[in-house]
């Protein structure tokens, strides 16, 4: 579970980077590290690296608790690890598929991310009555 955990974050970690490479290429260097007050309108391609890595934010909390409950419970069993690894699959092509402006399967991996959170889920179940 803690490969999947450092997977996820290298994801995060591409998906940060995005937005400001991009806007690097849009308005260059020397406004990229200035206060960035008068910025142009944000290109397609920067506005949807943003959107997409505020995509991954909203479902990057719920991955992680259930990922790091998977450890602390000892329920690291073949559906906490598919589920973690459907997750990080499907959130990679979410990435991609947000960039690309591929719809409808931008939101096909969205739920497929969301279903490898609820395979996560479902060992950590009989714990609550624990």
């Amino acid at each position: 579970m803690l490969l999947m955990i450092f997977l996820v974050l290298a994801l995060l970690v591409v998906a940060v980077q995005l937005p400001g490479s991009y806007l690097t290429k849009q308005v260059g260097v020397a406004a990229q590290i200035g206060p960035r007050d008068d910025l142009p309108e944000p290109t397609q391609e920067l506005g949807r690296s943003r959107r997409a890595l505020a995509n991954l934010q909203e479902t990057l909390p719920i991955f992680l608790t259930l990922a790091v409950l998977s450890i602390i419970y000892n329920e690291q069993g073949w559906a906490s690890l598919a589920g973690a690894g459907l997750y990080f699959l499907a959130r990679a092509a979410h990435l991609y598929c947000y960039l690309k402006g591929l719809s409808p399967w931008r939101s096909v991996c969205f739920l497929a991310g969301l279903l490898g959170c609820l395979m996560m889920a479902v060992p950590l179940v009989p714990h609550i009555w624990s």
